[in-house]
């Protein structure tokens, strides 16, 4: 059994450097980061000891997470989109939206299962959300340097993670209808999400060293 993967690795380096470069920081999503990816790591590690040790699925222990994620991402994509004038009552509805589809789709499936509709819908909300940000970066008449601008980072991790996983998604959906084609899914479809966690936690390191230079 081994907990050094390519998700685990950059999930406890990307901690790491959050927690070293934000440890200080006075804003409280930023302050709060490097707690919210010590849980995705030990949610992580934590999958791998039940699927490995106790032989069964970890599905109810990612889906128990999935609204501890969908609460951080949305909070900090609202964080960065209110300096745009952003009404916090969209994040209430989309967070009102979300808690009844998850409950319905969680217990429908006993909770054994995890709500892939729910995270397909969640993907796509933040993929939106993160265009949104870039649409209202590239029209403000700000002048922002974006190869050092922690929040375009940060935002370009979540767009390149969620909008790669809704479209792997929604091809490996269509390419199970075809026969023999597990395969094929489970090991592109594992190469394709390991690359997806690579850049959104590289993304997301940068963002908090970008963050580290601005405060220093």
């Amino acid at each position: 059994m081994s907990y050094l993967t390519v998700s685990t690795v950059a999930e406890w380096s990307c901690f790491c450097i959050a927690f070293f470069c934000l440890r200080t920081d006075k804003d409280p999503l930023w302050k709060w980061f490097p707690a919210y990816l010590l849980i995705v790591c030990l949610v992580e590690t934590t999958g791998i000891y039940i699927r490995t040790t106790w032989h069964v699925t970890n599905a109810p222990l990612y889906n128990l997470y999935l609204p501890i994620e969908c609460i951080f991402v949305s909070s900090f994509l609202f964080h960065q989109l209110r300096n745009f004038g952003l009404k916090r009552t969209w994040l209430y509805a989309w967070l009102t939206l979300f808690t009844g589809l998850y409950l319905t789709e969680s217990i429908s499936n006993n909770w054994e299962r995890y709500s892939r509709q729910v995270v397909v819908l969640m993907s796509v909300i933040f993929v939106l959300a993160a265009l949104y940000y870039f649409y209202l970066v590239l029209r403000s008449e700000q002048y922002i340097r974006l190869g050092g601008h922690g929040p375009f980072w940060w935002v370009s991790g979540v767009l390149m993670f969620y909008f790669g996983g809704v479209v792997t998604y929604i091809f490996f959906t269509y390419l199970l209808q075809a026969p023999a084609s597990d395969s094929i899914q489970y090991s592109v479809r594992y190469i394709i999400f390991k690359v997806l966690n690579v850049i959104l936690y590289g993304s997301w390191a940068y963002a908090c060293i970008c963050r580290y230079r601005q405060l220093k």
